[in-house]
Parts: C-alpha cells; sequence; structure tokens
C-alpha cells in the first residue's frame, strides 16, 4: 500500500559488508542424537558437511559469505557457476527490487534450487534475522506502520536493556521458494503479523513491491466513499451507512494484492474514521471554520487540519496508521 522511502541513513553498503563478511565455523561439533559427542572426554569436531569439497588451510578455522559463493562458484559446487554467472553476490544482497527480478527471471525457481543445500546453507535468514538484519532495519529505517496495510503500527521502541521492535520482515519473493533471495535486502518489507504470517505467507504477487522504486499503488489507488441509497447530502446517521472501497484506476494492477490481504474487508471494520469525518463535515462547514478563526486567531488552515485530522501533500503517509485513508476521503470530501 505504502511505498517504502528509504533515507539517507538506509547505508545498504552497511548491510553488504555485515552479510558479506559472516563468518562460517569450518568445523562443528560431530553431533548423535542433536548431541555433540566426546572421544577421549573432549568434544569431536567434523569439517562442515557443506565444506568437505573444497580443499582449506588447515589453520583456517571460519570462513565469510563472500569467500565460499566466490569459491562454490569457481569450483563449481552446488551449480553455483551456472546458477549465478553473471551475478554477483552483491547483486543478490543490495541489488534493487528491479535487479531482484531480473535475477529471479534469470535463475527460474525450481525444485532443485529449493532443495539445493549450498544455496540455503549460504543464505540462511534465521542465523542473521535477530542481530543482523532487523537490527539493521531498526537503525537505518524509522519504521512507524505496516508498508503494506498501513493499520498497525509496527515502531520500534526503547527498553531498560535495548531497543525492541514490532515489526516483522516479510520476504516479498518467498525464501523458501527463492532461497536465493532470502538475505536480499530489498525483498524485505516492513510489516505487521497479520499481513506478513496469517494473509500473505508464501504468496507471490504479481504487482510490485513496496521496496520498488516504481511502485505507484498510491497514485493508482484509492479509498473511495459510497453512500447508502437512502443517504444525502452527507446526511448519514451510522457508519452502517457508508462504504470505504478501493478502487483502481485505468488497471488491475492491484487486485491481487487487495484480495489476498483482505483490505477491503480489514478497512471496513474502521469506517469509524469516515464517519466522524463526515460528521465533523457537517459541523465545521466553511463559514464556521472562518468563525473560529476570527475568535482564535489561529490560520484557517490550520483550524481545517486539526478538526479533520488532515495529511498535508508531502507527508510521508507510513508515519501515521490510517493516513492513506484519510488523506483519500479528504478527497473525496472536498476538505483538499
Amino acid at each position: 500500500m505504502l511505498k517504502i522511502n528509504y533515507s539517507k541513513s538506509f547505508d545498504n553498503n552497511i548491510y553488504y559488508t555485515s552479510i558479506a563478511n559472516k563468518k562460517f565455523d569450518i568445523k562443528v561439533c560431530k553431533k548423535v542424537n542433536s548431541k555433540c559427542i566426546k572421544k577421549d572426554g573432549k568434544i569431536e569436531y567434523v569439517i562442515r558437511d557443506e565444506l568437505k569439497d573444497i580443499s582449506l588451510d588447515k589453520n583456517k578455522k571460519t570462513i565469510s559469505t563472500l569467500e565460499l559463493f566466490d569459491i562454490y562458484k569457481s569450483l563449481k559446487i552446488g551449480n553455483f557457476e551456472s546458477l549465478f554467472m553473471s551475478i554477483s553476490l552483491e547483486d543478490l544482497i543490495i541489488g534493487d527490487f528491479e535487479k531482484i527480478q531480473q535475477i529471479k527471471k534469470q535463475i527460474k525457481s525450481n525444485g532443485g534450487i529449493k532443495e539445493n543445500k549450498y544455496i540455503k546453507f549460504l543464505f540462511n535468514y534465521t542465523d542473521l534475522q535477530p542481530d543482523v538484519i532487523s537490527l539493521f532495519f531498526e537503525n537505518h529505517l524509522d519504521i512507524s506502520t505496516c508498508y503494506y496495510c498501513n493499520i498497525d503500527f509496527v515502531n520500534t521502541y526503547n527498553t531498560k536493556s535495548k531497543k525492541k521492535n514490532k515489526f516483522t520482515l516479510d520476504h516479498y519473493y518467498d525464501k523458501s521458494t527463492y532461497p536465493y533471495l532470502a538475505l536480499s535486502l530489498y525483498n524485505f518489507v516492513p510489516s505487521c503479523y497479520t499481513c506478513n504470517s496469517k494473509l500473505k505467507g508464501i504468496i507471490e504477487f504479481t504487482n510490485l513491491a513496496p521496496s520498488s522504486e516504481k511502485y505507484d499503488f498510491e497514485q493508482k489507488v484509492k479509498f473511495k466513499l459510497f453512500l447508502d441509497g437512502m443517504c444525502q447530502n452527507l446526511q448519514i446517521k451510522s457508519k452502517k451507512d457508508i462504504e470505504i472501497p478501493l478502487k483502481e484506476n485505468y488497471s488491475n494492477d492491484f487486485k491481487d494484492y487487495i484480495e489476498k490481504l483482505y483490505l477491503d474487508e480489514r478497512y471496513r471494520v474502521h469506517k469509524d474514521i469516515v464517519f466522524e469525518m463526515i460528521q465533523n463535515a457537517e459541523l465545521y462547514p466553511e463559514s464556521r471554520l472562518k468563525e473560529l478563526q476570527n475568535l482564535t486567531g489561529i490560520p484557517f488552515q490550520q483550524i481545517k487540519k486539526d478538526i479533520f485530522n488532515l495529511i498535508d501533500e508531502n507527508d510521508d503517509l507510513s508515519k501515521k496508521p490510517f493516513s492513506k485513508l484519510i488523506k483519500d476521503i479528504s478527497e473525496e470530501l472536498g476538505l483538499v
């Protein structure tokens, strides 16, 4: 619903460095029934299964993501040389959304890729999610509301011990289907639990992601106000007399997105916001607003903004819940 506006502090090179330099232990403890086994009282270590086909310095204890990616390609391990023939690790990690689409089209996901143990190992999201990926978003993107629905706050907050967040990071292209995109920065969409886990899951939308520079939901899709046939001149008795569906102009690019995230149904619960705006429009016609200006000395537009909770044209809609709804209905009511 809302385009992600990346600030100057959102330095993708910092993110790339943290991923490329991530260290893997070359040896891990030998396990039986998920427990490390001992030999002569000492834990027995073995070379990771994903590294057995590589000749490494015996004194080397760790290997980085970048080193391993290049080695897999050069030694033709896990079909890396074919899959990522003209694709660099940097392309995969911080390529923009359009680059991600190109990579996805070039590789063409199939069952072999989903089960490729080398790809799953190298691009393991779980290991990096709390301390690297989520932390990067906490520190470099001012997240307030869900970019998919604009209903819920998903902001960060401080506790006595550390900063915490309420957002989840959705993989726009599902990480189980496209494991090589599991760490791709612009494949992440900060979202609420409902949108990410309860509704979207592994669904693949056909439109662009909010991380794309070309994302145009705001321009193409608007909330529209429909009144019950018995109502005239905004004389409505309750929120039951109104409907506020999302309508797309001149295309159906976002039809699938609106339906699968149940946006119309979820916003129907919040019709009271629009009902209150309509009531205020009745209580405060332009003549009354001018009276208040004369009485208080507060500028006309400021009074209007305060009463109707109006959104300025250049405001970042992601900063407040329901800001797109308020902005669109304000236009429908002729308040802006």
